[in-house]
């Protein structure tokens, strides 16, 4: 939804946050962490990439799983980390203050079971997200999963118009505050299945404008 590009707004006040995505994602995006957090067995190594306040993380440590969680603002984890010592999960939750372009100093080759990253992808640039897909690939174990959740490009071109009516002030205005934006991701599924992975469901909501993919690390390299 062309509104995400808000989220860099909600990202200078860390303690609306959470309020702030709910409401632009017309309360979607809990269902959607809910969806994502399925992927989290019992005693499995999660890696939650750009963890933010940490509400996915702690959906997966609820459901018995190990998450290393990282995120490159430090306003963000000092949120997070109110939240891990509200819930008591402490022992099942790593903060780390990093960014997702230093993957590959940070963790061997399969560290995890499996790697999540809600919002992310769409605030990084061509070149970083098919950096970051390789690294997930490489930290995964044999039988790893991805799941990705998402901003991306509408296919419906009556969609995808909107999409970028809705999109283009608020791309300006996000830019006027922040300096920074992000950009809607095109081809998705295309981009995990070129990066190794086997791609095993794919949805979206939102007009189009949100996915949730989950795929599983292939034999093959990409």
């Amino acid at each position: 939804m062309s509104t995400f590009v808000l989220m860099r707004l909600l990202e200078s006040a860390p303690r609306r946050y959470d309020l702030g995505i709910w409401l632009l994602s017309l309360g979607r995006i809990g269902r959607v962490h809910a969806r994502m957090a399925e992927q989290a067995q019992a005693g499995e190594r999660i890696l939650d990439i750009g963890c933010g306040t940490g509400s996915l993380a702690l959906r997966c440590a609820s459901r018995g799983a190990q998450v290393t969680a990282i995120d490159i603002s430090p306003q963000m984890l000092d949120v997070a980390r109110e939240k891990v010592n509200t819930a008591g999960l402490e022992d099942q939750i790593e903060l780390r203050e990093m960014s997702a372009v230093d993957l590959d100093e940070a963790f061997p080759e399969g560290s995890f079971d499996v790697v999540v990253s809600s919002l992310v992808f769409s605030e990084l640039s061509e070149d970083e997200q098919g950096f970051v897909l390789r690294q997930c690939r490489r930290l995964l174990g044999d039988g790893g999963r991805l799941v990705l959740a998402d901003e991306v490009v509408p296919r419906r071109w009556s969609l995808r118009l909107l999409n970028r009516v809705l999109r283009l002030p608020l791309v300006l205005l996000t830019y006027i505050l922040t300096q920074t934006t992000t950009r809607a991701v095109e081809g998705l599924e295309e981009k995990v299945t070129g990066a190794g992975f086997a791609v095993r469901s794919a949805e979206r909501s939102l007009l189009g404008g949100l996915e949730l993919v989950v795929a599983a690390k292939s034999e093959e390299g990409g």
